[in-house]
């Protein structure tokens, strides 16, 4: 790993806000599926059980809510995956800490999403501050609640979180979800951004080259005789 591009990427603190939000949702979203997961079987068993005969193959049909608070994360999610600069400011980070806690304030009987809070909060309100053994030093400074992190725990954190980026841009290209300019221009920052790091570039490669492929198979498309392109989607 290049320890130069780690250490100039978290000197950036809007960047390191970025980083840690979007690992805070990652974390959230981890929790809430093992619960969300239990509470829907724990649900249908329920249902078959006072009303056997609807069989196991029986569809529930209606409508879905959401919460205004959960709504209020999804937002967050939402400018984190679609920052084009990869970028989020203190005040930003604050307002998405009191969202998260006002959203987790609701499953306060649930103890592994109450442990997951504990380790968000703890997050949230510490600098960042990565041990370098070669150069015997600290990137960042050491605060009151300071969490020292290695720079492969950074790596493998900022990897994900990108990942989970590519992901969402190829997912929208795959669904037109947005304008061809709009996506060229996306993509183009992220490129430019693992240009100037290689120690993340090397490991989303393949990622890389798959966005790419669908984006030029849908150019090509376009370019079909008669063919349009369809409308972005609402």
């Amino acid at each position: 790993m290049v320890l130069s591009e780690l250490a100039a990427r978290l000197n950036c603190a809007e960047y390191k806000n970025w980083v840690k939000a979007g690992h805070c949702l990652l974390l959230l979203r981890s929790c809430l599926q093992g619960f969300v997961g239990r509470e829907v079987l724990s649900f249908h068993r329920g249902l078959l059980a006072a009303a056997p005969g609807l069989g196991p193959r029986a569809v529930c049909r209606g409508g879905s809510r959401c919460s205004p608070r959960a709504r209020q994360v999804i937002k967050c999610r939402n400018e984190i995956m679609h920052s084009s600069e990869m970028k989020v400011s203190s005040t930003w980070l604050r307002d998405f800490q009191m969202k998260i806690q006002n959203f987790l304030n609701e499953f306060k009987n649930i103890p592994e999403i109450v442990a997951v809070y504990s380790r968000i909060e703890q997050l949230l309100t510490s600098d960042w501050a990565v041990h370098i053994p070669e150069e015997d030093q600290r990137d960042g400074c050491e605060c009151e609640m300071g969490t020292y992190l290695s720079e492969g725990q950074v790596n493998e954190i900022e990897m994900q979180l990108l990942k989970e980026k590519l992901q969402e841009i190829y997912l929208q290209a795959e669904e037109q979800e947005v304008l061809p300019e709009e996506l060229s221009n996306r993509l183009e920052v992220v490129k430019e951004f693992l240009r100037n790091n290689e120690d993340l570039r090397n490991g989303l490669t393949e990622d890389m080259q798959k966005l790419d492929s669908l984006c030029l198979h849908q150019k090509l498309d376009s370019q079909e005789p008669g063919r349009q392109t369809p409308d972005r989607k609402a």
